[in-house]
């Protein structure tokens, strides 16, 4: 449900959370709610913030029970832009914990417990965001540092098959203490919903990555159109290797050049990721880059 504008950015508050917090003024746990909530938008505001300072449009912010996620118009161009936006909001949430913490020591009785809370959550949360599967920030921190030496796309799969397990993991212990009544009644109904939206996200990026290297390799030309710079990515390669054993070597970002090889490792021609797309419109990805190069 669409709430607010802030600019061009739209502000989405999914029903399950307009109930929350009448929920939890009834339950008289208003200040922990607003502590959770208030993390959750820092912790997606910070990942927001530096996706525009990459020039990269926040088309929306979408509040869930589970947290805020962030809609971007595209992902980083480079690796290391990936790696800069899913590393901020960990960050932020763990340097929030640290001043929390920091204050709660010199604060008065009433406060010192707020900032005990929002030290403790902000740490679990940037704690559990930094496990490394997908959809979790960590999954795309390890994508991103994968990205950088060779493509990410059977990485995604394997991360997100781990994200989708820790989700069934959590949702199967969250049920098992619901049914044996252990624990806060509302804490495994969390683990639940979590669990269940870990496994439904972890699918989604799954599908994404179907076509993570032409978005790569769009966002590449959209750069050297603009007139800006674009970091070289060089590989070496057997000359019996093919058109798609060469795309993959490349596809982790920047501009793709590969150095064609003999057997005595000499070498006898390069190929750029230029030449390698117009062998792909040809439907010539099982070519050799030997007969690429003559």
């Amino acid at each position: 449900m669409r709430v607010a504008y802030f600019g061009r950015t739209e502000l989405n508050c999914s029903v399950p959370v307009l109930l929350l917090l009448p929920a939890a003024v009834i339950a008289g746990r208003t200040d922990e709610a607003l502590v959770m909530l208030s993390s959750l938008a820092a912790h997606e505001l910070a990942h927001a913030f530096t996706a525009r300072r990459l020039g990269c449009r926040v088309l929306a912010l979408e509040v869930w029970p589970f947290g805020f996620i962030a809609r971007l118009d595209r992902g980083g161009e480079t690796p290391n832009e990936d790696l800069a936006i899913a590393a901020a909001g960990p960050v932020t949430s763990l340097l929030i914990a640290v001043c929390a913490a920091g204050f709660a020591e010199a604060a008065g009785a009433a406060p010192r417990e707020a900032l005990r809370l929002l030290a403790s959550f902000n740490l679990t949360l940037g704690a559990v965001n930094l496990l490394p599967v997908l959809p979790l920030d960590g999954g795309r921190l390890a994508l991103a540092f994968i990205e950088r030496g060779r493509g990410g796309g059977r990485a995604v799969a394997v991360l997100a098959f781990l994200g989708a397990a820790a989700g069934v993991l959590l949702a199967l212990g969250g049920s098992l203490l619901l049914i044996s009544a252990r624990g806060s009644a509302a804490a495994n109904c969390s683990l639940v919903l979590t669990g269940i939206f870990l496994v439904f996200a972890a699918f989604r990026e799954r599908r994404r990555s179907a076509g993570l290297s032409a978005r790569r390799r769009l966002a590449a030309a959209v750069r050297l159109a603009g007139g800006r710079p674009l970091r070289v990515t060089p590989a070496a390669m057997h000359l019996s290797c093919t058109v798609s054993d060469a795309l993959r070597a490349v596809e982790g970002g920047g501009y793709g050049l590969i150095l064609v090889v003999d057997d005595a490792l000499r070498t006898v021609g390069a190929v750029d990721e230029g030449r390698l797309t117009e062998a792909v419109l040809r439907g010539e990805t099982r070519a050799k880059l030997g007969e690429l190069i003559k």
